[in-house]
């Protein structure tokens, strides 16, 4: 009996892990982080966030180029994320209002996102909605909620947030004319002062990767990019400077990669002649479909700590060149490596009740 007893409880253990909490809700699932630019590896650390490029993971599960019904095809006008928060969203975009995500002025509205040619995006009184009037210390310039009832709105799932990337071929001053620069910061407050607030960044600084390097799992320095401290005609990047002097460096939004059908990253850009089994990945997937997903370990942790009741969310955008880029929050199911581990855990308490079980007989 207590032999049996322990194969329930290790399968049990098994089944949780593999499920994680009740995040049945959940609409959307990402893989396990694997971070770097070999075979086998799915996604790029940006500082505090794991960026997974959702074109490259639909070619990693075998459905090449994204298209309409694909694994990894997350449309934000689409039932995958028709449920989501939504931080910021272009001026003609259309579910702007969260209130009916959360309710009672525990939320703000998203933050109105800029259409143009070579436009600066910065979270101001002039591009906000309505702001969240139960939310203590509310502020214009970031999207703010209450983390209890964003707590209750992932229902067990994981905070993930999906960015939109949907540039024309205007000329830029960057590498490509589909490609964009992004800087993202999220804090978690304490309105009562009793904890230190905590913040979590995606910016360019820590780009320290090589890319085909394995165990190199940092975005690579080709996808960091200075910030102006002034504006200058000729990089119009102008003056949209964090606070933080070190978390000032843009992340390069690449609108085309290169990766081999083993879903290798080859290169950023297009490919070309010389890239052997190369595949060419679209991530400037325009207004309605996700291009990026964007998740902190920290954050989820710390959210779930009890220490914080306010979320706040910076988001600054440069170059660029058609607008209406999207910014979204939605629950999410991440399997938890510690699954093999309670597997393998389960296992060997199994296989040292059956060693004692034959030498007691």
């Amino acid at each position: 009996m207590r032999f049996r007893s322990v194969c329930m409880a290790a399968t049990t253990a098994l089944a949780m892990a593999a499920l994680g909490s009740p995040a049945a809700s959940a609409a959307v699932s990402l893989p396990t982080a694997h971070c770097g630019t070999v075979t086998g590896t799915n996604c790029l650390n940006f500082d505090d966030f794991t960026v997974y490029s959702l074109a490259l993971l639909n070619l990693q599960a075998g459905a090449g180029p994204i298209s309409p019904g694909d694994p990894f095809d997350v449309s934000t006008n689409g039932t995958a994320l028709q449920n989501s928060l939504v931080v910021g969203t272009g001026v003609s975009g259309a579910g702007s209002v969260n209130s009916d995500q959360i309710g009672g002025g525990l939320v703000d509205d998203a933050f109105e996102t800029p259409s143009g040619t070579l436009v600066n995006f910065q979270m101001s009184t002039s591009n906000d909605n309505i702001q969240g009037a139960n939310i203590p210390g509310n502020t214009s310039d970031t999207w703010d909620v209450n983390v209890g009832a964003l707590l209750t709105y992932l229902n067990g799932g994981k905070l993930a947030f999906f960015f939109n990337l949907n540039q024309t071929n205007t000329t830029t001053y960057l590498n490509d004319n589909e490609d964009a620069l992004g800087w993202l910061s999220v804090t978690l407050s304490d309105t009562t002062g009793a904890h230190t607030s905590k913040t979590f960044w995606l910016d360019g600084d820590a780009c320290n990767g090589t890319i085909g390097l394995p165990g190199s799992t940092n975005c690579d320095p080709s996808q960091s990019f200075a910030q102006k401290a002034a504006p200058d005609p000729s990089n119009p990047n102008a003056n949209i400077l964090p606070a933080d002097p070190n978390h000032d460096e843009w992340a390069y939004i690449h609108g085309q990669i290169c990766a081999n059908t083993s879903g290798a990253l080859l290169h950023f850009g297009a490919c070309t002649g010389g890239d052997v089994d190369g595949v060419t990945l679209n991530q400037n997937l325009g207004a309605n479909t996700a291009a990026f997903a964007l998740y902190s370990d920290g954050l989820q942790q710390w959210l779930l700590s009890g220490d914080y009741d306010k979320m706040s969310v910076d988001l600054r955008m440069a170059a660029e060149n058609n607008g209406y880029e999207q910014l979204l929050i939605q629950s999410v199911h991440i399997p938890e490596p510690i699954t093999v581990m309670l597997f393998g855990a389960g296992l060997f308490m199994v296989t040292m009740l059956r060693r004692r079980k034959f030498k007691t007989a």
